[in-house]
């Protein structure tokens, strides 16, 4: 049996003595992908700095809320910063806390800078002493001064009215941020 090019080149595909097929391939990840191809990767952020002075407490830093209802959102990364060590804690499916009724819109970009599309979310950020109720609490790391990223690897996956808020605790008074990097996609 052979097999033979489909683009009728006249070449055959080779195999070695192992009877195994030869093969090349180009890989690119899924977020590269669906940037190129739908045109749906963004960053969720705060936009700047948030002046914690509220120590040994937790305070609401970010809130990201999927209101698509045919796609998914996929978290690849989750980013902190800080200008003093600190706790991030993140919760999934926060019910309330001041992070949230408080409102403050947060920023969404495409990262596709050809693409008009917008992201099918809510998302807040914080501010001093703002509060998260309810929800399950996920995921923690120690930020050091700097920044620390969480490679999720897509890993994190929003479904339609699924969310999470992230807080963070400091010792001392501390300027941080957050940056959520994540695509849609129907699977």
């Amino acid at each position: 049996m052979k097999i033979e090019d489909g683009t009728g080149s006249g070449r055959f595909a080779a195999v070695d003595t192992t009877k195994r097929l030869k093969t090349a391939a180009a890989v690119s990840s899924a977020l590269h992908e669906n940037s190129i191809n739908e045109k749906q990767v963004y960053i969720f952020s705060t936009g700047g700095f948030i002046s914690i002075t509220s120590t040994g407490t937790e305070t609401g830093v970010f809130y990201l809320k999927n209101t698509s209802s045919t796609k998914y959102l996929f978290i690849n990364s989750i980013r902190t910063c800080g200008t003093q060590i600190q706790k991030v804690l993140i919760y999934k499916d926060p019910t309330g806390g001041t992070l949230i009724s408080t409102a403050n819109a947060a920023e969404s970009t495409n990262l596709n800078l050809t693409s008009s599309n917008t992201s099918e979310s809510t998302q807040y950020y914080g501010a001093n002493a703002l509060t998260v109720t309810g929800g399950t609490h996920i995921a923690n790391h120690i930020n050091h001064v700097g920044h620390s990223t969480m490679n999720l690897d897509d890993a994190l996956v929003l479904g339609k009215n699924n969310s999470i808020a992230i807080t963070f605790e400091v010792d001392t008074a501390a300027d941080v941020c957050v940056a959520i990097e994540g695509y849609y996609a129907t699977e």
